[in-house]
């Protein structure tokens, strides 16, 4: 079978030349493929944007460094070539051309067009709220730059660069998996597809029925991107940290294997059917001589098996709203404000403490997943003890490392999973025991600002330097919290 070699700017891909069209065009006609023919192609259609796809997310930053590339070619004097927008890949779906890789720069070139005297009427729409909120941020922030006269777009403007005279190259094919192989791989136009862009577009469009992609889409864009990112790392860790299969999981600073993991996790490992099957913790309890079933939490098993699709967007879904009453609201009617009170006291990362913050996240989410959030304070609190035991017992600075390796020694994760009652967790907790290191306590260094922190929570301890005496911090921390869970959780 005959091959064709497809050159891209980093690197090559090689392809069955029966299952896609190379061509290239000027910019108009791709706009105007709604109401003729590309030249010399037959390729005929309206441009759309999939409901899956990620939203138009272009910045000032980008925007600059496109005008200042068109700008600058348009100063070459003599046989001056046309400019060049890359390529873009599209899947060719009946009538429809979806633009699969290259709404970014397309959507931008639409915004430049919308100042001219006659712009391309390209009949695009955008459905997605966000990617509306970011046209209309980046079309305030072009008119300002031509309302205040600004060098650099009049030059542009003044111009006028003729869309005839911009040149792209599209890659088309009839199959969306091929489209998407091509997707998964492109640095596109300067904002790189993250880990979290493509598992959504994996999963948006393996939604049926496919009315329901719009419906998971809006959802996902309710939360910021910040808290999908957050929930989706922590997810992982959970799942990852399994002291009967534990995989290492890549640390903070090796930013391609974090993507390559997101990816693998929760796109290629995924179950590849349309089923959704969904796990929860259920016990039974007797009443009235009848055993009845009640179920102790409404969260889905946080390890449970994965399935594309619906069943995968609502996992993640579930964990954000959790992420967000856990750790950023205040108002739960479920939860105490004595819990409220403890975290916006003790979890700030502060002091050398901010990858167990995260291990205390994981750890909150596990039991909660589990337990719901039935003694949701007092098991924080024991928790917190068990957890923040390292700030102390460890000679100077708490590294990442240090952080991973606590995990997988203590155990943590899975004793909460594997506990049938709150009681039995709890007990475990409470027994745990560990030695006061007193080295670095003077009020400056970080042990010593954690045991401030304590104080002004518990409103007790002296200075850490005072607290060196074997087994005296534990125990009176141990007191406190105590009197904390009779005075405050009632």
């Amino acid at each position: 079978m005959a091959l064709l070699k497809l050159e891209n700017d980093k690197k090559n891909a090689i392809v069955d030349k029966n299952s896609l069209e190379v061509i290239s065009c000027s910019l108009e006609d791709l706009f105007l493929s709604n109401e003729k023919a590309i030249l010399d192609s037959g390729i005929f259609g309206q441009i759309t944007i999939p409901e899956y796809q990620r939203p138009y997310v272009w910045q000032e930053k980008q925007i600059d460094r496109l005008l200042n590339d068109i700008i600058e070619h348009q100063e070459i004097d003599i046989e001056k070539p046309m400019y060049y927008l890359g390529s873009m890949i599209i899947h060719k779906d009946g009538d429809k051309l979806n633009i699969i890789d290259g709404q970014q720069r397309l959507t931008t070139m639409l915004l430049f067009n919308s100042f001219y005297d006659n712009p391309i009427d390209s009949k695009i729409s955008y459905e997605s709220p966000l990617s509306v909120e970011n046209i209309k941020k980046n079309h305030s922030y072009l008119k300002k730059l031509r309302d205040e006269d600004s060098d650099f777009f009049t030059a542009f403007i003044t111009n006028k660069p003729d869309f005839t005279t911009i040149n792209v190259t599209l890659v088309i094919t009839n199959s969306e998996d091929l489209a998407y192989t091509f997707f998964e791989t492109q640095n596109t136009g300067g904002v790189r597809l993250s880990g979290v862009d493509i598992i959504k577009s994996h999963h948006l469009r393996a939604i049926r029925p496919k009315k329901k992609i719009a419906e998971q889409a809006t959802k996902w864009e309710s939360f910021s991107s910040y808290k999908i990112k957050r929930t989706i790392e922590l997810l992982i860790k959970i799942r990852y940290w399994n002291n009967n299969n534990w995989k290492t999981f890549p640390f903070w600073r090796d930013v391609k294997g974090l993507k390559e993991t997101v990816i693998e996790e929760f796109s290629e490992k995924t179950i590849h059917q349309d089923i959704d099957i969904s796990h929860y913790f259920y016990a039974t309890k007797t009443e009235e001589d009848n055993i009845v079933p009640f179920l102790e939490s409404e969260y889905r098993h946080i390890r449970q098996p994965l399935y594309d699709g619906n069943n995968f967007m609502d996992y993640v879904h579930e964990y954000a709203e959790l992420y967000g009453i856990l750790f950023e609201k205040n108002n739960h009617p479920h939860i105490s404000d004595s819990f409220y009170d403890f975290r916006n006291s003790l979890l700030h990362g502060d002091d050398g403490t901010v990858f167990l913050k995260e291990l205390f996240e994981i750890s909150l989410i596990t039991y909660v997943s589990r337990f719901g959030f039935v003694m949701l304070f007092e098991a924080s609190l024991w928790i917190y003890r068990y957890l923040y035991s390292l700030r102390v017992s460890v000679k100077r600075n708490i590294t990442e490392k240090g952080v991973v390796d606590f995990a997988k020694k203590s155990k943590l994760i899975d004793k909460i999973l594997q506990s049938y009652t709150i009681k039995e967790l709890l007990e475990w907790l409470i027994k745990f025991k560990y030695s006061f290191d007193p080295n670095y306590t003077d009020d400056w260094n970080s042990k010593g600002k954690h045991v401030i922190c304590l104080k002004k929570y518990f409103g007790s301890f002296t200075s850490a330097r005072d607290m060196s005496e074997k087994n005296k911090f534990d125990k009176l921390l141990v007191h406190l919290i105590n009197l904390k869970i009779e005075n405050d959780g009632k």
